[in-house]
């Protein structure tokens, strides 16, 4: 369960009944009771999960989430991205046909509508503005899963490599799915598993990297038509690799 917080101390009453929600951002729920002297009354609070209602492992002093962005479960891949835009696509939409996401340059965000911009196509997060992190508003974790989730930073998922033993499986507890297994250097009980994700280009997943952990990081890399990913193989770890901005990649959130 979701931690709760909220601006008001709860003070049970004698008789009073209530839910605690967990499952939204904010909530306003009402406390009907009777005190000992038989009068009733009501009691209206707001509360505020930061969390949205999604678990989280905290390793480092930051909240990671289980799962991907858009996963329903630890070993799902959940939806792809591509950098600075916060709508997902599955592996179906994948493709060039009408109505799919193509993840090229041609259809990002950010680019100017052609396959080969440029550092100067870029119309957002360039050499111009300045921006080296994704805005909030750009930010595929907190558009979808509200709270104060948000897209980790480059440095964070460098802090995650340090704070973490890696072990490679192609089985996670018998799933059958493959990824890597990052635990807790103090407490051992703490875990985080990610799962293989293929990035996408062009209309296509692909296959060379379909057994590679890719996730993106909400750090522009100091060329602008790249950004930093977590990338993760059964033979090796880069905690801040880069990736062109295009392309479609995992998403996995933080709060802290």
């Amino acid at each position: 369960m979701a931690e709760i917080w909220s601006s008001n101390p709860i003070v049970p009453h004698t008789g009073g009944t209530f839910n605690f929600p967990t499952a939204t951002t904010e909530v306003v729920y009402t406390i009907n009771y009777t005190d000992n002297n038989g009068c009733t009354a009501t009691t209206t609070y707001t509360v505020t999960d930061p969390y949205a209602g999604h678990e989280y492992v905290e390793i480092g002093g930051l909240k990671w989430a289980t799962m991907n962005i858009g996963a329903t479960e630890i070993t799902d891949k959940g939806l792809y991205f591509q950098w600075g835009d916060t709508e997902g696509y599955t592996a179906d939409q994948v493709g060039s046909g009408a109505g799919q996401k193509y993840f090229g340059w041609e259809d990002y965000k950010y680019g100017n509508g052609t396959s080969s911009p440029g550092a100067t196509g870029m119309t957002k997060y360039n050499s111009t503005d300045g921006k080296t992190v994704l805005d909030l508003s750009d930010d595929a974790a907190r558009a979808n899963w509200g709270g104060l989730w948000r897209m980790p930073t480059a440095d964070e998922y460098v802090a995650l490599g340090e704070a973490v033993n890696t072990a490679w499986t192609t089985d996670y507890q018998g799933s059958g799915v493959e990824g890597i297994i990052c635990t807790d250097k103090i407490d051992s009980s703490k875990v985080l598993f990610f799962p293989v994700c293929s990035s996408c280009s062009e209309g296509e997943i692909s296959r060379l990297h379909e057994d590679i952990c890719h996730y993106w990081s909400s750090s522009l890399y100091s060329d602008v038509l790249l950004a930093y990913r977590f990338h993760a193989e059964s033979y090796r770890i880069f905690w801040n690799l880069r990736f062109e901005r295009s392309r479609g990649v995992a998403v996995r959130g933080v709060v802290g």
